[in-house]
């Protein structure tokens, strides 16, 4: 199944990434780290402990949602201005796929913006488990992509930098984890959303808190 079948059938949206995550019913918003900050107090140093965290939070939910044995769609987006070089998108799947033959092999989609003179490319690919790919190494770039002293992070050849979303087509699970602040998780049904409200609730204290729904 195409990922846009697999979002107009279990998401009833076959466009369900243009919308805002937080303005939907079964969406959890998350921050990964409350107790510290970016910046060391009286100093213009980072504060890696705060990073640590980050790290570690966005690594324990990720493996907590997708687990050894889920298939995961990786979608990368770029957003470029309309008359601008064409994106080049794959060089994600370059760098955080541990298997490079037929990294090519992509779904691809070319998107107008609406009311404004950019584009959005889309690239996705389906793996067979999170053994695929570079994990750890690609949620620490999403953490640091607004920190160009840290390592690893997206190279910032385009306007903006690339939107990474996680999907788990075997439980229904979007993963959106927008920076080092935290990220959207989006469920289609309730069930699986009172479960993990309650289950990430319990874990405020350990970093992770959820907007009241």
């Amino acid at each position: 199944m195409k990922l846009k079948d697999y979002f107009r059938t279990h998401f009833d949206n076959p466009d369900i990434l243009e919308e805002s995550f937080a303005e939907r019913p079964l969406t959890l918003s998350l921050d990964l780290q409350k107790e510290l900050y970016q910046i060391q107090s009286d100093s213009d140093e980072l504060n890696m402990a705060y990073f640590d965290k980050v790290y570690q939070k966005s690594l324990t939910l990720f493996e907590d949602l997708f687990h050894e044995n889920d298939r995961l769609y990786l979608i990368v987006r770029v957003r470029k201005e309309l008359h601008s070089p064409p994106a080049k998108s794959t060089e994600i799947f370059e760098r955080y796929l541990k298997n490079k033959k037929n990294r090519y092999a992509l779904e691809f989609e070319k998107k107008d913006v609406r009311d404004e003179e950019e584009i959005i490319y889309q690239y996705a690919r389906l793996l067979p488990s999170r053994k695929s790919l570079r994990y750890k190494k690609l949620l620490q770039a999403i953490c640091n992509q607004d920190f160009p002293e840290l390592y690893p992070r997206f190279k910032s050849r385009q306007t903006y930098y690339p939107v990474i979303y996680f999907v788990n087509p075997d439980k229904d699970i979007i993963l959106y984890i927008f920076d080092d602040r935290g990220c959207f998780i989006l469920l289609n049904e309730e069930n699986t959303f009172q479960y993990l409200n309650e289950k990430y609730r319990l874990d405020q204290s350990e970093g992770f808190l959820t907007e009241e729904q």
